[in-house]
């Protein structure tokens, strides 16, 4: 459903009415679907997608700094560091990816 392909008039739309493809694809994955072919962004969805975002936000605040070992795709620990990455380790990592 995200693969999709803009009209001549829904790109000259979008543009006099400022709005972005990023704004497609989010109100397509967060409003209602009102018909086969109409999706409505209501209030009740916005504010359903701000509080989750909002947790999530909550969340990453509570996560930062937390260092996670893997191993073959197994989780051996995670925890709390008050370090940061070292600039060898970031580059090594840059570089297997």
């Amino acid at each position: 459903m995200h693969d999709l392909r803009f009209t001549q008039h829904a790109e000259t739309r979008m543009r006099q009415r400022g709005f972005r493809n990023v704004d497609v694809s989010l109100v397509l994955s967060v409003a209602t679907r009102v018909a086969d072919d109409a999706f409505f962004l209501s209030d009740n969805d916005a504010a359903r997608e701000i509080e989750r975002r909002r947790r999530e936000i909550q969340q990453l605040e509570r996560l930062r700094g937390t260092k996670l070992i893997v191993e073959c795709e197994n989780v051996i620990t995670l925890y709390h560091s008050d370090q940061k990455p070292s600039r060898a380790a970031s580059r090594k990592r840059r570089r297997s990816s």
